[in-house]
């Protein structure tokens, strides 16, 4: 017996789109980051 391959087994899976809310969780968190780093380093340059 042979096992499937993983990318096989990947390819037979249908795409589902991303739903809205999940569109708005991942912007609320890219954007969430993207303003903490720019937080950190600001704080980095004028503490340090």
């Amino acid at each position: 017996m042979s096992q499937p391959k993983l990318g096989e087994e990947l390819k037979k899976i249908p795409v589902e789109p991303l739903l809205p809310v999940e569109k708005k969780l991942i912007g609320w968190s890219l954007g969430t980051g993207v303003v903490l780093l720019i937080l950190l380093a600001l704080l980095n340059r004028y503490l340090s």
